[in-house]
């Protein structure tokens, strides 16, 4: 039977070599890879292992619609698997997660009846959830993007531990999508509407996390959240656990 016309692969957000063994062979059978920059230290890996990279980093030129890029890159790939079987582009983590121009591929490609298949690597939910042992399974837990989580006033259950992702998003000089808007008041925007749902007590985790490093933890309290932001990188993300209903104080022996 064919195989897939086009695989989006991850590789990971530990370590530039965090690749799983499913994805190191299939490239190695490929022998070709599509990426937009590679940590230097993987793309010396896959070359060692005489993969072919083709960078399309050059699309993405400044001051061109991130829309237009997109269009130009997916375009490219997909125009490819008429003589490439199968085309893959290798990105960070998850491809489907946190990943604008993944999903604007994976539509394309649907659109043209092509085959795709998504091969993950650790994505950046899997290394918080790790760090911070989370117990997901008993208590649940909420993801949002800080940014949309404002601007679209979407709901928080703060009895469900909550992780933010993207949170270099309420900075004009962060922010990547075509459409995006940075929330008035920045961060402050952020702190109030948090605060619609938790007390001023209730500690935030900001969570720094660069390529290749242990994850880097601060905790306050909601009230100094602007303390923390101060710290922001584009890989950070707030954690908030839940609010725990307060157990009422056990009588003692004297009292009636």
């Amino acid at each position: 039977m064919p195989g897939p016309d086009l695989i989006l692969l991850g590789y990971g957000v530990d370590d530039t070599l965090q690749l799983t063994v499913q994805t190191q062979r299939l490239l190695a059978q490929t022998g070709k890879v599509y990426s937009v920059s590679l940590p230097p230290s993987l793309a010396r890996f896959l070359k060692s292992h005489r993969v072919e990279i083709e960078d399309l980093t050059d699309r993405f030129t400044p001051g061109r619609p991130f829309s237009e890029c997109y269009l130009d890159v997916a375009d490219h790939l997909i125009r490819r698997t008429a003589e490439e079987q199968p085309v893959c582009f290798l990105s960070p983590g998850n491809p489907m997660f946190l990943n604008s121009l993944n999903r604007f591929l994976y539509m394309q490609a649907q659109e043209r009846s092509l085959e795709v298949q998504v091969l993950p690597g650790v994505s950046q939910i899997d290394a918080i959830v790790s760090d911070l042992g989370l117990d997901v399974g008993t208590f649940g837990m909420q993801v949002f993007d800080a940014r949309r989580l404002v601007t679209r006033r979407q709901q928080i259950n703060p009895a469900v531990p909550l992780i933010l992702v993207q949170v270099a998003g309420f900075s004009a000089d962060a922010v990547t999508e075509p459409e995006a808007e940075v929330p008035p008041g920045g961060y402050d925007a952020l702190a109030a509407y948090l605060a619609q749902f938790y007390p001023a007590e209730h500690l935030v985790t900001l969570i720094n996390r660069e390529l290749g490093q242990s994850a880097a933890r601060a905790t306050l309290p909601l009230a100094r959240l602007g303390e923390l932001v101060t710290n922001v990188r584009t890989s950070s993300s707030l954690f908030i656990d839940a609010v725990r209903p307060q157990r009422p104080a056990r009588p003692t022996p004297d009292s009636k």
